[in-house]
Parts: structure tokens; C-alpha cells; sequence
């Protein structure tokens, strides 16, 4: 992604689904969520290019604005000064995204967080997935550069 904040005004966001309405000439009925709204998992918004286009990231059945993910990930690191890798859940992540204890902990589920309770208070932690490495070797059969193996060149 290329995060350019002003494009993501009222204005422009409308420009941008009128020109992408125009040129797709199909889903002309979609609407852009609320100008306002940081968070939804609401069905009606299905369409994950149409979203993106109006700066929200998709996340399972979460869409969360862009810029609003900015601002979260700068809480997490500013808040995790002891570098416990812990964070506490306090109520300006929620209020910053609008939505739901329980939804926020699905939604950083989905980023490859861990929740957890410690003292009576929820926490997050990062735990990112492991992923298998693959065969860097690629089939030389399919390459178009096979051929050039036959060649003699002194």
C-alpha cells in the first residue's frame, strides 16, 4: 500500500469511487461506508477492492480505515516502552477504531496477535505465523530461458 493521507477525504474518496464506477461500468450500486466510520463487519460491504478503494484493509469479516490502522500500530509501539512485548487493551484502541472489546480482540487476532488476560486486564501480544519455507528451485522445463543452456558460447 502507498498511505497518502489526503486522499483519504471525503472528497476525494467520492471522486475515486465515481471514476472506479465509471470504468468498471458494474456494481454502480455500492455506496461508500459513512464518512466517519473507522470500523465495520457489517455484510452489506462485501466487495474487498471497492472497500480498499475506499481506504479500508480487510481483515476476515472486519474492514478497518487505513489511516485508523496507522494510528493503532503507533499506540501499540508507543505503549510498549518496556519492550515486554505486551500491551495493555485500553479504551483509547477502542474508542480509535469504534468498535467492540470483543470484536478488537478478533480483529488483532487476524494480525497475528494473542490476547490473554494478566491481573484482570486483557493483553495482546505479537506472535507472527511460521511459515514453511518453499523450494526456491524452480522447474527449468517451463523456464524460456532453457534454451539458452544449449547454446555453446566460448
Amino acid at each position: 500500500h502507498i498511505f497518502l493521507f489526503k486522499l483519504f477525504k471525503p472528497k476525494q474518496v467520492s471522486l475515486r469511487v465515481l471514476l472506479w464506477k465509471n470504468f468498471k461500468q458494474t456494481n454502480l450500486s455500492l455506496k461508500p461506508p459513512t464518512f466517519g466510520l473507522n470500523f465495520t463487519d457489517d455484510p452489506k460491504f462485501k466487495n474487498k477492492d471497492f472497500m480498499l478503494l475506499c481506504g479500508f484493509e480487510k481483515f476476515d469479516r472486519f474492514f478497518v480505515r487505513i489511516d485508523i490502522l496507522e494510528r493503532l500500530f503507533i499506540h501499540i509501539i508507543k505503549s510498549n516502552t518496556e519492550k515486554i512485548k505486551e500491551v495493555k487493551i485500553v479504551p483509547e484502541m477502542l474508542n480509535l477504531l469504534g468498535c467492540s472489546k470483543e470484536n478488537f480482540i478478533k480483529l488483532v487476532k487476524c494480525m497475528d496477535y494473542q490476547s490473554f488476560i494478566k491481573e484482570n486486564e486483557v493483553f495482546i501480544k505479537y506472535v507472527p505465523k511460521k511459515t514453511p519455507k518453499k523450494n526456491k528451485r524452480k522447474n527449468i522445463i517451463d523456464n524460456p530461458f532453457s534454451v539458452l543452456n544449449q547454446l555453446n558460447i566460448k
